[in-house]
């Protein structure tokens, strides 16, 4: 995946989001962001998948709602190009992760930015 979380880096930095490389490195260890995120991050990679092992492994649906919103939230430095190689990234993850079910994939706002 290509989400640009890093984990260690500022939870509270004075950017829209942070828990990103350009975050800034986190001045406490209670301002770091963590192996499965924080509420001011995007959704981690780690995250992401643990999330496709319960819904494949214990859930079990008989098909899943994909809601998008995928592309990140630093759209200070997103371009048409990012937005694409992103996109490609995480259908594929999706279709990995989610193999074995029926996927309902829509649209998010920033999924169209810029």
């Amino acid at each position: 995946m290509d989400y640009d979380y890093t984990p260690g880096m500022d939870t509270s930095c004075p950017k829209p989001l942070c828990c990103r490389s350009d975050s800034g490195v986190a001045p406490s260890p209670d301002r770091a962001a963590g192996k499965w995120g924080d509420f001011n991050c995007d959704t981690t990679t780690h995250t992401l998948k643990s999330l496709f092992a319960e819904i494949t492994d214990n859930i079990k649906p008989d098909a899943v709602f994909w809601g998008g919103d995928s592309i990140p939230h630093n759209l200070d430095s997103l371009t048409f190009e990012t937005n694409v190689h992103i996109m490609k990234n995480v259908t594929a993850d999706v279709a990995a992760g989610l193999s074995t079910l029926k996927i309902i994939p829509t649209i998010g706002n920033h999924d169209t930015y810029p």
